[in-house]
């Protein structure tokens, strides 16, 4: 008996017809996120191999005086690396966790070669005096001899830019 003034003319199928419209929507479902997590790890991976060449290539920082950082660039690789660009930041001593400030304006190397290691000074700004217990971070960014960009901070891993 149907309470409804409209007729029911819809047909809703059967429970096997649900279960196979369930299970089809479920299938393509775990494909696709199959899918993703493979192109995800595919990336990874060839970022990895990219970046083998970009974790050979650091940088440390010495503070001299109370105006002068002696910024030493290592390329431990086996070919060279180009348009090295090094800024010091320091680190607020008051507030380890306040973004770095900038103390001079970049400097810039055009290549430095493998298993070498080039040395920079940089003269901070008069506005910062420098102890030698301040903590100082190096901006490193430059190309690897594969056309890649990398940027690295401090002593973290290298990041792709752009």
């Amino acid at each position: 008996m149907n309470w409804s003034p409209i007729q029911d003319v819809v047909d809703w199928g059967s429970v096997p017809d649900w279960f196979g419209a369930v299970g089809s929507i479920a299938s393509v479902l775990f494909v696709y996120l199959g899918l993703r997590r493979e192109i995800r790890a595919r990336r990874n991976d060839d970022l990895r191999v990219r970046a083998t060449q970009a974790r050979l290539v650091s940088a440390v920082v010495e503070i001299r005086g109370t105006s002068v950082l002696r910024v030493a660039v290592a390329n431990e690789s086996d070919a060279p690396v180009l348009d090295v660009v090094v800024l010091a930041r320091l680190v607020p001593p008051d507030d380890p966790d306040a973004p770095p400030v900038g103390l001079a304006a970049a400097k810039q190397v055009r290549r430095i070669p493998g298993h070498d290691v080039h040395d920079l000074f940089v003269t901070v700004a008069a506005e910062h005096r420098l102890r030698s217990a301040d903590t100082v971070l190096v901006d490193l960014t430059f190309t690897d001899h594969d056309g890649n960009r990398w940027h690295r901070v401090g002593a973290g891993q290298p990041e792709p830019v752009g």
